[in-house]
């Protein structure tokens, strides 16, 4: 013979009276104060699985929308015979109220022992942040003032029940506020792109933990309008005239610092690269790659003196050995 209860119309699948934490027979003020004490203590300052404590806020937040109104709590008081407890609603719940018979009854008491519970065993979350560097202030090292905001409790409601709490126009109700504070961070020479740099217990201040977080420092090297970045090695491509390539010169190189100076070897052919030791990133080199620039107008004279150096030139036609690789093909 069938069960009656299951031929309910939207049969009740959760009890919201255990979701809450009181008794069937309790009365709109304990239902709303119930209410207040979980969105306090479910809120984002706890230690709680974040996938768990997302389905778990949801069945609080129905067992209240529910509860809290009269036509909607007779219906469900009419229906509510079969109920289905939802595992992670129940691991969560008997995490927070361990040992607590009503939360309306023993939230003020329980509320100092549990911090005590886990004060030194809850790890202060860091903060991750990304800085963006050039490469001079990689090279050298540079300064940082950041600003960070930390949660401070509402001194205007702390003292108060959770049911009253939600009243405070200072912080909404949600039991703190922001604060800013500026930290002064030096950043060592030698920065590298993807470097990660942690300062102990100077991150955001963590109301779980009584204690800063660490901060984590993500380097970021800004692009270069000249220079390029290969892994420790700053890279140029630095044209040179054919007169220079030639007979050689002492030329003025862009670095990360501002400018040095190289000497081009005489006959220097465009693809050459030169290497300057320890201008890289943290002891990497500086490499420039030479690019010949023939010139783009002659005077008659200077066509003159360049048709004279072909008379005079000895130097082999530089197609030769493609000619006779083709011969051998044919």
């Amino acid at each position: 013979m069938e069960d009656d209860r299951l031929k309910t119309k939207s049969p009740v699948t959760k009890d919201y009276y255990y979701i809450l934490g009181v008794a069937p027979n309790c009365s709109q003020a304990d239902i709303q104060e119930a209410y207040g004490s979980l969105q306090d203590r479910f809120g984002s300052s706890n230690d709680l699985d974040p996938e768990a404590q997302a389905r778990a806020w949801k069945d609080i937040q129905a067992a209240y929308e529910t509860l809290n109104d009269p036509a909607k709590r007779k219906d469900y008081d009419k229906n509510g015979s079969v109920f289905r407890q939802a595992n992670d609603v129940r691991a969560l719940w008997t995490k927070v109220t361990s040992g607590v018979q009503s939360v309306v009854q023993k939230q003020e008491q329980t509320q100092t022992q549990e911090l005590k519970a886990v004060a030194g065993k809850i790890q202060a979350q860091a903060l991750e942040m990304t800085i963006e560097v050039s490469l001079k202030e990689a090279l050298k090292g540079c300064h940082r003032q950041i600003v960070i905001n930390d949660p401070k409790a509402c001194e205007e409601c702390i003292n108060l029940k959770p049911v009253n709490r939600m009243q405070c126009q200072t912080c909404r109700g949600v039991g703190y506020f922001t604060v800013e504070r500026r930290v002064e961070i030096e950043l060592p020479r030698g920065l590298y792109d993807d470097q990660e740099i942690r300062r102990t217990g100077q991150g955001k201040w963590d109301m779980r933990a009584g204690m800063h977080g660490d901060l984590v420092l993500t380097i970021k090297l800004r692009e270069h309008p000249i220079l390029g970045v290969d892994g420790k090695d700053i890279t140029v491509t630095l044209p040179i005239s054919i007169y220079e390539a030639v007979l050689g010169a002492e030329i003025e190189v862009p670095t990360a610092t501002g400018k040095g100076m190289m000497k081009i070897q005489p006959l220097t052919q465009t693809g050459r690269v030169y290497r300057l030791k320890g201008l890289g990133i943290n002891g990497g080199d500086q490499l420039v790659t030479i690019e010949v620039v023939v010139p783009q107008q002659l005077s008659a004279e200077e066509i003159k003196m360049f048709q004279k150096l072909k008379e005079m030139s000895r130097m082999p036609n530089p197609r030769a050995e493609i000619y006779a690789t083709m011969q051998t093909l044919s």
